[in-house]
């Protein structure tokens, strides 16, 4: 298990939020964009708690990409 450095990034309005992951796989996409947010689970966006949650539901995750920095 290793730890990222990621930056995902709003593609409707080019806001960025950079955080820290731990993944299995660095080189394997697990779904994750940020702050708890799953493009595979809806729940995790469906009651936004934060700012980044809230967006990803206003945007939809496949407006988001992360990219590991």
């Amino acid at each position: 298990m290793k730890y990222i450095v990621y930056c995902t990034t709003n593609l409707i309005n080019n806001k960025i939020y950079i955080g820290q992951h731990l993944v299995k796989d660095p080189n394997e996409f697990d779904g994750y964009l940020g702050c708890g947010c799953y493009i595979q689970h809806v729940s995790s966006y469906k009651n936004p708690k934060t700012s980044f949650q809230k967006a990803v539901k206003k945007y939809g995750p496949k407006n988001f990409r992360r990219k590991i920095i």
